[in-house]
């Protein structure tokens, strides 16, 4: 089957997961997995093969950037610590645990090899989180914990695993140029993708002040950017992950200075495209591997297998909620970075932490870029069984983890608005004070009495913006009751609009470019009428 054939049939799974995920209980990783597996049983893709380089170029870049880049800075620092302790910490233990007892419960496998399953293991997925948990609601600094951690473990078990697989393929171990090596990479990487994202951005400023800021082209540049940063830090032998994450959340805090509205909006669109359909690719192409990695263990019994997936998933739980309780009562207990409350670590939130910690696409996109063979030109040890572990362990996390997340989730019932429950609130009261200012000085020098009606007008809607979120509760639920009815109206008015424009056109009134034309714009005010009424 042509590369070509192929993507096609992988977005077609994609879209057939996306629509079924609606009228089933199961999250999406799981049922795209379940839809890779049905697609395996087709004509010529049961033997899909993956290679490997080209599998972790094409996808960790875009999604461990995306990932960075819708992550809040300031929320990112408040919780830098507590983050650090699982994303380095954690997965430090993670990999040293799960190798020497890998490597005690498979002797076959050597202790390199075993570091390398750890290291591939150690990274939780926070869009695998998320897909299962968007709909819920949950505590902001819970979420934040959760997407940080998962970007930065990201980083640091794919270091980790480049260093467990030259380790491997050279028979060679020193703790110390282990560390000098991590140094070396982590460092190199993150000033490389600082620098990238710097000259993408003044790249494009400079277009913007050139008029040349089409959204179009805006938006290609910045997907360039993980990709470039990446390779520039290949090349000059310094982590490409760690240079992907710091370009991304050197941008989540600089990008406002570097886009355009329509270009910013243009971004986000398809950004989220993209982040779906990797991600989405990265599950499917894991269902359609799953009877190749059968495969490849066959000379293991079937229950050892499933004995060696389940000690390897139990480990990682036991060591997850061990390292997540401890380490949080030695915050507390020391005052190291501890911004909870008094009577000390809430169980209930270190219970959601401990049990968020599904496996995803950047364990199987790790696993699947294990060569095949090492320098001297034999194969991988015990590569194939390594593989399946990762896999293993993707959908263990998902069935054991990921599933019952959401009835955790509401079992526990915690308040998802207790870490900032009026942040939003006073920022869209200061905004509208601020317009209100803005209108106000302008008015002062208006002689005509129908500009000045409008002002009133606009003044008249920037108060009862800001009654509706500072104002007495019983004036701000009329008030949204006010802007509730009037919303329904412009959508009616909208609605009519584009029924008489449709009957316009079939009856050959009007092209279908003005169709479009005035479609676009019917659109735009009716995706603005469509904002909830607590927002204003």
């Amino acid at each position: 089957m042509s590369l070509i054939e192929l993507s096609l049939l992988l977005l077609l799974a994609i879209a057939v997961g996306g629509a079924l995920v609606h009228w089933t209980p199961l999250p999406l990783p799981i049922l795209l997995v379940v839809v890779g597996v049905v697609a395996s049983f087709l004509p010529g893709l049961g033997s899909v093969e993956v290679d490997p380089e080209l599998f972790l170029l094409l996808f960790i870049p875009p999604i461990l950037f995306a990932d960075a880049w819708v992550l809040p800075r300031r929320d990112f620092v408040h919780t830098l610590k507590p983050v650090l302790l699982l994303a380095l910490g954690l997965v430090v233990l993670t990999v040293v645990a799960v190798g020497y007892v890998m490597h005690w419960l498979i002797p076959a496998m050597p202790l390199a090899v075993a570091f390398t399953l750890g290291a591939i293991v150690s990274p939780t997925d926070a869009v695998a989180t998320v897909a299962t948990t968007q709909l819920l609601p949950l505590p902001a600094r819970i979420v934040h914990i959760v997407n940080a951690e998962s970007l930065l473990n990201d980083a640091s078990g794919l270091v980790a695993f480049k260093l467990a697989v030259a380790a491997a393929a050279t028979g060679l171990f020193s703790s110390t140029a282990v560390a000098g090596n991590f140094v070396h990479l982590a460092g190199g990487g993150i000033i490389i993708g600082i620098a990238v994202e710097w000259i993408g951005r003044e790249l494009r400023q400079r277009l913007i002040r050139l008029h040349a800021g089409d959204p179009v082209l805006q938006t290609l540049l910045t997907v360039l950017i993980p990709y470039g940063a990446y390779l520039a830090a290949e090349a000059l032998h310094v982590s490409g992950i760690l240079a992907v994450v710091a370009a991304g959340l050197w941008a989540s805090g600089q990008e406002v200075k570097g886009l355009t509205a329509d270009a910013r909006q243009h971004a986000r669109e398809v950004w989220r495209m993209l982040s779906y359909v990797l991600n989405g690719t990265v599950f499917v192409l894991l269902g359609l591997q799953l009877r190749r990695m059968l495969s490849g263990v066959e000379e293991f019994a079937a229950l050892d297998l499933v004995l060696y997936a389940l000690v390897l998933w139990l480990l990682l739980m036991v060591l997850r909620i061990a390292w997540v309780w401890v380490s949080a009562h030695l915050r507390f207990r020391l005052r190291w970075g501890w911004t909870g409350g008094e009577e000390g670590p809430d169980p209930k939130r270190l219970l959601l932490i401990s049990w968020a910690a599904v496996r995803g696409s950047i364990t199987l996109a790790t696993a699947l870029s294990i060569p095949t063979v090492v320098a001297t030109g034999t194969p991988f040890p015990e590569r194939d069984l390594v593989v399946f572990l990762a896999a293993a362990t993707i959908i263990l996390t998902l069935a054991f983890n990921g599933v019952p997340l959401p009835w955790l989730i509401r079992k526990l019932a915690l308040d998802s608005e207790a870490d900032n429950p009026n942040e939003e609130r006073n920022a869209r009261a200061e905004i509208a004070r601020a317009a209100l200012a803005a209108v106000g000085e302008v008015a002062s020098d208006l002689t005509d009495a129908e500009d000045i009606a409008f002002v009133e007008q606009l003044l008249s809607r920037y108060r009862g913006k800001l009654e509706l979120h500072e104002g007495d509760p019983g004036h701000a639920s009329l008030r949204a009751t006010h802007i509730g009815l009037r919303r329904r109206l412009r959508l009616a008015a909208i609605a009519a609009e584009r029924q008489r424009l449709r009957e316009l056109r079939a009856a050959n009134v009007i092209n279908d470019e003005t169709q479009r034309v005035i479609e676009a714009e019917l659109d735009e005010r009716e995706l603005v009428s469509m904002i909830s009424v607590d927002r204003g």
